[in-house]
């Protein structure tokens, strides 16, 4: 999570900042600040002048929270209220430094409220952090009693104000290295119900220390309803106003990948808030919440495309896009040809028009479909327009669309069935600047009247003339099935989507009224009354991805890659009490073992595509980067593009991590001993060193004819593979508790820089 911009108003330190603020500076130790630069602007010298501490006061209480010994203060900064900010700030922050070169070595800053001495916000950063071991970083829950603790410490007022709130994010996986951040919200309680908007942020890293920690605290009337319905009323009310659709989802990185089948799915039904009192539907701005309307196409009817036959030469789009766009006043400055455009891997002229007699000044560039002539993009010059005449007046939208639809219909017939004018675009056009010199116009994609996955028409009109300046149109590159696939009904995927919703209250602010917005805009220092009021809002089960609901299969499938998902991942029913327990957990928890009826079986030898999958996924932060298109060539024709390890096994041949002048890699067969172990070893990047297999000495007797000699002696002796030192057996099977303990002392020794020093010495 980012730290949140809006910072606290009411941030108790300390018990001293009980006291009134003369006397609780006068128990502080004295800082001396005569030296210190003070970064104040003209307009908040009467608000430094105002507020009750000055900077010395500031500072001194400031360094209750900083270690200061051996530091220096950087920088001194205040700040007046604002209308995003109700408070004045002084803002401190300090270096140390390496004696020898200056370099800094360490930073801190501190934020205090100007007049009642609290702590608005802390950062720590360490330049060059010591490397910290793997095994000795803290886990999430240790780190979630740190920032309790820091809190709890800093401002008990608040921690017992607020609550640690978990339900919008997963707890996260174990990490895979050191360098992890934790990051926990613990949101203002009032009365039993949480206020959103207000609360703390803190981040804590692996080592314990908070690292960054942001309060939004507001003055905030709240408005107390006596006949809150119950939240059984509310997940009534929320699946009756519920209305979910189906759409066509390409996951992100099958985009990236250009696999060209969307899905078919329901995304969360649920996105409105039902109010506490009245049981009405609102949006998230709290104004009232009804269901889309159905789109309008902007033709009910496949259109003729304008021509047909052989591509278009340069000469005829040419004259084909002066004349459709009645550009007489133009001439050719350049041209591009392209067989497989991005927009729908169709050949495409891009053009480049100069207007006549206007060298400096004066454009219009036009891509035009060479087999169909339908014209996807103009973009003319936007010169400054002379000074209006005629005083702003809100332009008249149905006379924009209706004049966009006929320019699709005109421009682009083949198109226009499948571009739609949805509520959700109308919506947007609502909130254009009346004085706006350009009124802007945009469609959707619609295949069988279901939202397609990508595409759009998006227009820009000069609001006093009309002209049409820019267009353009998309209809991306996917392909869809001919008739929707049979799917869920939707109240089906409404009930399925509800398992994981839960209704929950919460206060919600009231948006300004117009003189309050308005008075804001025009007077940055003025801060308005607010309110808020209880509303239900639906949360869905957090997960480490975003999810949708696939409507052909009804299985959980990730917004990201398309697979099919597992939000509540079962317990293997023989692993607690195991040896191995916390070891086979990991490698489970990544998904690099998958149960068998439910165990996760200890004993079964490891296949060799489940270890390659997860040294790759400890290589790369916890996810099999990179992706690769599908016309990225399998190195082994065992592991063709599109399986399960193709995108592991071509990254770890990539890294170097597997010998790529192999025909096979027999990813399902079992990898024996010697196999881990050389794998083990390029993946700590050791594996020139076995080039020189004489300079390893070695009590092993059962390795000399072994070809992973080298590999076998880096392995033990770094004390990553197990062994009696006595005898290896290279060729035995790695089961899986032995694979993963492997792996997770794989983990503790990559990151330590003393490794092939210790390894040499011995």
């Amino acid at each position: 999570m980012k730290p949140w911009i809006i910072r606290s108003s009411s941030f108790v330190l300390s018990a001293s900042l009980l006291l009134p603020v003369a006397q609780a500076h006068a128990q502080s130790p004295h800082v001396s600040t005569s030296k210190m630069a003070t970064t104040v602007s003209q307009a908040d010298s009467v608000a430094q002048a105002k507020a009750k501490l000055s900077k010395e006061a500031a500072l001194t209480l400031a360094t209750k929270i900083v270690p200061t010994a051996g530091m220096t203060v950087q920088n001194v900064s205040f700040r007046s209220a604002d209308s995003w900010r109700s408070f004045p700030e002084w803002s401190f922050s300090w270096v140390k430094k390496d004696p020898e070169n200056g370099k800094v070595l360490l930073s801190y800053s501190v934020s205090i409220h100007a007049n009642t001495g609290e702590l608005t916000s802390y950062s720590r950063h360490e330049q060059e952090a010591s490397s910290l071991p793997y095994a000795k970083r803290i886990s999430y829950s240790e780190a979630q009693e740190q920032a309790k603790r820091f809190l709890e410490k800093n401002n008990a007022g608040k921690a017992a104000e607020t609550r640690l709130y978990t339900r919008d994010m997963p707890e996260p996986k174990t990490p895979l290295d050191s360098e992890v951040y934790y990051n926990f919200r613990f949101i203002r309680d009032v009365g039993g119900i949480l206020f959103p908007d207000n609360g703390a942020e803190i981040t804590v890293d692996a080592s314990g220390k908070v690292t960054n920690y942001s309060l939004s605290w507001n003055d905030v009337t709240f408005e107390d309803t006596d006949t809150k319905i119950s939240e059984e009323e509310a997940e009534k009310l929320f699946k009756e106003q519920a209305n979910p659709k189906p759409v066509y989802l390409l996951p992100w990185e099958q985009m990236e990948t250009q696999n060209n089948k969307p899905s078919l799915g329901y995304i969360n039904p649920f996105p409105f808030y039902i109010d506490a009192e009245t049981g009405k539907a609102l949006t998230q701005s709290l104004t009232r919440y009804q269901p889309a309307k159905d789109p309008e196409p902007v033709s009910s009817k496949v259109l003729p495309a304008r021509r047909s036959g052989q591509p278009l030469s340069q000469e005829e789009a040419v004259q084909w896009a002066l004349k459709a766009l009645k550009l007489s006043n133009y001439e050719l400055r350049s041209a591009n040809y392209n067989e497989k455009d991005y927009r729908g891997n169709r050949p495409v002229w891009d053009l480049e028009f100069g207007e006549k007699g206007n060298s400096e000044e004066g454009f219009a560039y036009v891509s035009v479909d060479a087999v169909s002539g339908d014209i996807y993009r103009l973009n003319k010059d936007f010169r400054n327009h002379k000074e209006k005449t005629t005083a702003s007046k809100k332009p008249d939208m149905e006379k924009f669309k209706a004049k966009a639809m006929e320019t699709i219909r005109e421009l682009a017939p083949t198109m226009a069935h499948q571009l739609y004018w949805t509520e959700r675009f109308e919506e947007e056009i609502k909130y254009q600047p009346v004085d706006s010199e350009r009124t802007q116009i945009r469609f959707e994609r619609f295949i069988n009247g279901i939202a397609a996955a990508s595409g759009s028409a998006f227009f820009t009109f000069d609001t006093e003339t009309g002209e049409l300046m820019s267009y353009s149109t998309e209809l991306g590159s996917e392909t869809y099935p001919i008739q929707v696939p049979k799917h869920l009904p939707a109240a089906e995927a409404s009930e399925k989507w509800w398992t994981e919703t839960k209704a929950e209250a919460v206060y919600a602010l009231v948006p300004l009224t117009p003189e309050d917005a308005k008075r804001v805009k025009e007077q940055p220092s003025y801060t308005p009354k607010r309110t808020a009021k209880i509303v239900y809002r639906a949360t869905i089960t957090p997960f480490e991805q975003p999810y949708y609901l696939d409507a052909v299969t009804g299985e959980w499938s990730s917004s990201s890659t398309g697979k099919t998902l597992v939000l509540h991942r079962p317990a293997p029913a023989d692993l607690k009490g195991h040896p191995a327990e916390k070891e086979l957990s990991l490698m489970y928890e990544y998904d690099a073992l998958t149960l068998e009826n439910g165990n996760i079986m200890p004993q079964k030898p490891i296949t060799r595509g489940e270890m390659i999958e997860m040294l790759m996924i400890s290589l790369n932060q916890g996810r099999h980067y990179p992706q690769y298109s599908l016309e990225r060539k399998a190195t082994y024709s065992d592991v063709a593009n599109g399986t399960r390890f193709f995108s592991a096994v071509e990254g770890a041949v990539d890294r170097g991590l597997l010998d790529k002048n192999a025909s096979k890699l027999n990813p399902n067969e079992t990898i024996t001993r010697e196999e881990l172990s050389d794998m083990i070893v390029r993946a700590l990047g050791y594996k020139k060193l076995t080039d020189f297999p004489g300079m390893f000495q070695s009590q092993l007797s059962d390795i000399a004819n072994s070809k992973y000699r080298g590999s076998i002696i880096i392995a033990t002796t770094l004390g990553i593979v197990p062994t009696d030192k006595q005898k290896f057996q290279p060729q035995s099977l790695v089961p899986r508790a032995d694979a993963a303990i492997t792996f997770t002392r794989f983990l503790e020794k990559r990151d330590t820089s003393d490794g092939s020093v210790t390894l040499l010495q011995k």
